[in-house]
């Protein structure tokens, strides 16, 4: 069971202000369980502005203290307040309307002169009978002081705090976001006049430690040590051709509200702009240590939700987190779509994904030489959504890797592009996807050995034919062949070939044969040529594996030379007739079967 979140009445001044009257002192009630002690409200001037402002103060509103006895009960006052001083106000556009958005962040300075130390306290936006509906916006205007759209407040949501370097997300702020289960607000008793609360926050950090977020109780009054960052993307408004630029429909200013709560639980959330960029994901990998964080919240995308990244201690995710809305029936979640700024390389099984690892969902297939291999580009916002972007088209090219065939460019319909490529060896493949304007590079794409078996769909004995192959495409050292029964034609070797492994199957007329010429095939794993398979041609086949076996075929494994450089055991008789046997640098080991050499 989680411990519970615990209030805080906090008196919020702007930077010139005096401290304003007495404040309550937080204290755990006796029977447990969230006490809402202070709402707050917040003020920003000049979004996108680089003179930008903000200001925020308290809402004296008279407490819920249910099931409270004692002290806390008449919430006796005691000298001294909380003091908040604005340090800037900052704002980062990404992106072209109408898709386009605004990273904004407001940075406060913190000092505690209520004479009692605090201790990881949260910010919680909440709604009442006058905010936008289904928001925590009491009012959000434009530069000309007209209101803005109302979708303009549903579709605003809280982020981590981003820059934009060379076209790469960067969050330079570990501890900002804090998101909550629905479960874990709904727990707290709303303040009159409060009709709803969200599930994320904003923390109040410590400027001495990254080890904790305490706040010491002082009366220097140039003592601040708590650092509060709030975060929001707030979507571009769309040019009205021939009429109103974008740009004067846009959100100017905002007034919103706040529940402060102090919680008994040492909590952290990686944002999704966190989650995208490595760097922050180290910092909160060390802050959540420094802490000893017991629970640590992931969203959409994050990485550490791939079964190969090592967990986060206390690791959860939510990825449904509400931002308009009521509980039960939200508009907004945190995932709000924003504009085309990439270009992400999907193999066969894998889709874009809202809430997966790296928004990305499924188990991707992987190539096999010499065989086309559809490649998926599609066009997508930093937040798992797939753009339909108009007239572009795509092109695959080589980074680095083995040698590979690339398709032609290719148009996007519908925010996506497919195009074949099919590689001539085995490696680790990086390719990059370019567009007209944004190019990506795609995951490493593994290529190494596959099963291949041999279907004479060319109708001709030639092993080096692709379509002669199941899968299209011939078999390479890695792979491993399967000679079935009952083809129309056999191979018939040309060259010397290596594989990885050989077997051979049955068939109900026509039984499988592998015609070596006289030429080496070299095998670096087992041979199996079931109880029918045979060997033509006076070739050498040369065992490399290790801890191998060699068995099979009709009455015993039969085949005209015979060298061992690895290391096997026997699975049947072994006869070589005509040729010769050799054993060099390896092993045969007889499991109790007959070995000979004849003429």
């Amino acid at each position: 069971m989680r411990a519970p979140l615990f209030s805080l009445f906090l008196v919020l001044a702007a930077a010139a202000c005096t401290d304003e009257a007495p404040t309550a002192v937080p204290r755990e009630p006796e029977g447990g369980g969230p006490i809402p002690l202070g709402v707050y409200e917040f003020t920003v001037t000049g979004i996108g502005d680089e003179a930008g402002t903000a200001t925020a103060s308290a809402v004296h509103v008279p407490m819920p203290m249910p099931g409270v006895s004692g002290v806390n009960a008449s919430l006796s006052q005691v000298s001294g307040t909380v003091n908040m001083e604005e340090v800037s106000v900052n704002s980062v556009t990404e992106g072209a309307r109408p898709r386009g958005q605004r990273y904004l962040s407001v940075n406060y300075r913190v000092r505690n002169a209520t004479g009692t130390p605090l201790n990881n306290v949260t910010f919680i936006p909440v709604t009442n009978a006058n905010t936008v509906a289904g928001t925590p916006f009491l009012q959000m205007r434009r530069f000309d002081g007209t209101p803005a759209d109302t979708m303009v407040a549903r579709r605003t949501v809280p982020s981590g705090v981003v820059s934009i370097v060379d076209g790469q997300m960067q969050s330079p702020l570990t501890d900002v976001l804090q998101v909550f289960e629905e479960s874990e607000v709904a727990a707290i008793p709303l303040p009159a006049g409060i009709t709803g609360i969200f599930p994320y926050g904003f923390v109040v950090r410590s400027r001495l430690s990254t080890a904790d977020r305490l706040l010491p109780a002082t009366a220097d009054v140039n003592q601040l040590d708590g650092l509060l960052t709030f975060s929001f993307r707030i979507p571009l408004q769309p040019n009205d051709p021939g009429t109103t630029n974008g740009a004067t429909k846009d959100a100017f200013s905002f007034t919103f509200r706040m529940l402060a709560v102090q919680d008994t639980e040492v909590r952290l959330t990686e944002s999704m702009e966190e989650g995208q960029d490595t760097a922050a994901v180290r910092r909160l990998r060390d802050r959540a240590t420094a802490m000893g964080a017991t629970t640590v919240t992931v969203v959409n995308g994050s990485p550490a939700t791939d079964p190969f990244v090592t967990d986060y201690p206390g690791q959860r995710q939510i990825c449904s987190v509400r931002t308009a809305g009521p509980a039960g029936a939200p508009t907004t979640r945190i995932t709000t779509q924003g504009d085309f700024v990439k270009l992400v390389v999907l193999r066969p099984g894998e889709a874009v994904d809202l809430c997966g690892a790296n928004f990305l969902t499924g188990t991707p297939a992987r190539p096999a030489t010499n065989v086309p291999f559809a490649l998926t580009i599609a066009a997508v916002d930093r937040y798992g959504h797939v753009i339909p972007v108009a007239g572009d088209s795509v092109l695959l090219s080589s980074v680095s890797g083995p040698p590979v065939e690339l398709g032609v460019k290719t148009a996007m319909v519908a925010g996506q592009a497919t195009i074949n490529v099919r590689y001539l060896d085995y490696g680790a493949s990086l390719l990059r996807a370019t567009a007209r304007r944004i190019r990506g590079v795609g995951p490493t794409i593994p290529v190494f050995g596959v099963t291949k078996s041999w279907s004479t769909g060319a109708a001709t004995t030639n092993w080096l034919t692709n379509p002669n192959w199941a899968l299209g495409g011939f078999a390479m050292s890695q792979d491993t062949v399967v000679v079935p029964g009952d083809a129309a034609s056999y191979p018939v070797m040309t060259q010397n070939h290596t594989v990885s492994g050989l077997a051979m199957t049955a068939g109900s007329s026509v039984q499988p044969t592998l015609n070596l010429s006289f030429y080496d095939l070299t095998v670096a794993g087992k041979v199996d040529l079931g109880t029918t398979g045979t060997f033509q041609g006076t070739g050498r086949l040369i065992l490399a594996g290790v801890a191998s076996t060699v068995g099979g075929g009709v009455s015993n494994f039969d085949v005209r030379n015979l060298r061992v450089t690895g290391t096997y055991t026997t699975a049947s008789n072994i006869t070589v007739t005509g040729g010769r046997l050799v054993v060099q640098g390896g092993r045969l080991r007889n499991a109790g079967y007959r070995v000979r050499v004849r003429p």
